[in-house]
């Protein structure tokens, strides 16, 4: 089932912007429209457009329970002193008399004296965990000395009088006002867009399930293999079971480095690595966590044979409750944290290897 997030603003502008943006999220996208009874809205009382856009993020996500996306923006023109800033929203109630009603406060203003910039602050909030993630964009241009008219695209707010200098960079989609543009070219180069692009990674990384790699040594020694009782009070499906020792991999580290790592730091053991198992084990796993929101992960188990090389055995009572040499025929006889079904089928690969490397 798809993550919703609610996109809390009634500028359809806006909703479209984001709706391209976030189309190949696995999210479901809600609108103040979708929700089954009227919201007022909040006062808008903060002085900068960061507060403003927390504010709305925190009132509408307490009020729903969703994790929901507010922002605020800005048009901050320099020859009046930043004005109108926070108030961009509340200079007129349409689009043409907030153009108007700007233009007639420029209208000694010429040249690079009508330079501007739109600013925008995003701030996601998770009523779960009661934290927010903020994420901010800039674009620098100038104030049109008359309204656009031609090949209008988006209209809202001040669009039609702000104009974006010619870039190499962005050929089609600058050198025209923020109305010219197509909903593509305008989150290419818009304030709006480059917050985003930030927010969009967030979402992504929050709502994709994460992916970790998990090198598992299964260390021979004498026909024995060494097997951990895993000390993990906090997750009882898991504390107390046995399992073949190993790891997640640091940054940075080859699957080679990561293994003989974590069986030192685990086990005390230095060992080579033989051979892989040969095969490649795949764990989706769901947690809820006590606020009710679900963690998702996957694993991906890639045991190797290994044999000692050097070492104590003085395992990390931090991980380890206790360690122990056991029989391959043994094996299955243990209750470890996979399946018996997986176990029985890892001893016939350990057999396989014992008598190909003469273990």
């Amino acid at each position: 089932m798809k993550k919703k997030i609610l996109v809390a603003t009634t500028n359809k502008g806006k909703l479209k912007e984001i709706y391209h943006f976030f189309d190949d999220l696995s999210v479901e996208i809600l609108t103040l429209d979708d929700l089954v009874e009227d919201i007022i809205a909040p006062e808008e009382t903060g002085v900068t457009i960061q507060e403003n856009a927390m504010l709305k993020a925190r009132y509408y996500g307490e009020k729903t329970g969703f994790l929901t996306l507010a922002d605020d923006s800005g048009l901050f023109v320099d020859a009046l002193d930043g004005w109108p800033g926070v108030k961009s929203a509340r200079v007129g109630e349409t689009s043409d008399v907030q153009c108007t009603t700007l233009l007639s406060k420029l209208k000694e203003e010429s040249g690079s004296s009508r330079s501007a910039q739109f600013q925008v602050c995003l701030a996601l909030y998770d009523p779960n965990e009661c934290t927010f993630f903020t994420t901010f964009g800039k674009t620098n241009g100038q104030i049109t000395e008359e309204v656009t008219e031609a090949e209008v695209v988006t209209s809202y707010g001040f669009n039609k009088i702000f104009f974006v200098e010619k870039d190499d960079r962005y050929p089609e989609a600058t050198g025209k006002t923020y109305a010219e543009m197509s909903l593509q070219e305008k989150n290419s180069v818009s304030h709006r867009g480059k917050a985003l692009i930030k927010m969009k990674y967030h979402i992504a990384d929050i709502v994709s399930p994460k992916h970790i790699i998990l090198a598992i040594g299964i260390i021979i020694q004498d026909g024995k293999v060494l097997v951990n009782k895993r000390n993990d009070p906090h997750n009882l499906d898991h504390h107390e079971k046995w399992e073949f020792p190993g790891g997640a991999m640091d940054f940075g580290e080859t699957l080679e480095d990561n293994l003989k790592r974590e069986v030192f730091e685990e086990a005390g053991y230095v060992v080579d690595i033989i051979d892989n198992l040969g095969k490649i084990y795949i764990n989706p796993t769901e947690r809820v966590r006590d606020n009710g929101s679900i963690d998702k992960y996957q694993l991906y188990i890639i045991p190797h044979i290994c044999r000692v090389v050097s070492g104590d055995g003085k395992y990390s009572d931090n991980e380890v409750l206790e360690s122990r040499w056991a029989k391959v025929s043994e094996l299955k006889n243990y209750d470890f944290i996979d399946s018996k079904e997986r176990i029985e089928e890892i001893v016939q690969l350990i057999e396989k290897k014992i008598t190909a490397h003469n273990l």
